[in-house]
């Protein structure tokens, strides 16, 4: 099952309206304390274009000043990466982010993994379009998956989709 609430952690709240600002949208963002280390992983996505290298540095050097401003003393390791081609899903939040882009995911009311193109994401379900159920090897036009039958959900990358470069 996926989380839900990444959107009402401290961290999110404070970085994603920056992120907003320039353009990019914050997928995921994680703090690990370890003594005097600080480690910082935040995944991010362009909401104009494919996000790049660019985009990662500009993040990069608009938080790191600000994240070492806060710690202090403690020493900062930031990371901004990528959602990927396969990304896992640690949040429905990522549903939203994510739509007009192919995603797979495993039904536990149908015992299958299910892989189509996200049309539309509410707060209860994810609305998928060009439907392949796996183990049934049955194409559909439409489905819709509630969020609580969703044990696991990735983003999936196919050749010969045109998903991926919209």
């Amino acid at each position: 099952m996926l989380a839900t609430g990444i959107q009402k952690t401290n961290l999110f709240m404070e970085y994603e309206p920056l992120l907003n600002a320039m353009g990019i949208a914050l997928v995921d963002i994680n703090r690990v304390e370890r003594g005097k280390n600080v480690a910082v992983t935040m995944v991010i996505l362009a909401k104009e274009d494919e996000v790049s290298v660019d985009h990662c540095a500009k993040v990069y050097r608009l938080v790191y000043p600000r994240m070492e401003l806060q710690l202090g003393e403690r020493d900062l390791q930031l990371e901004v990466s990528t959602p990927g081609l396969q990304r896992n899903f640690k949040d429905v939040y990522e549903f939203s982010l994510f739509t007009g882009k192919r995603v797979r995911v495993y039904d536990t009311s149908k015992d299958a993994w299910v892989s189509g193109i996200i049309a539309q994401a509410d707060t209860t379900s994810v609305q998928l379009t060009q439907v392949y159920i796996e183990d049934a090897k049955e194409m559909i036009e439409t489905m819709s998956v509630a969020y609580a039958d969703i044990q696991k959900a990735k983003l999936d990358y196919r050749w010969e989709d045109d998903s991926h470069g919209n």
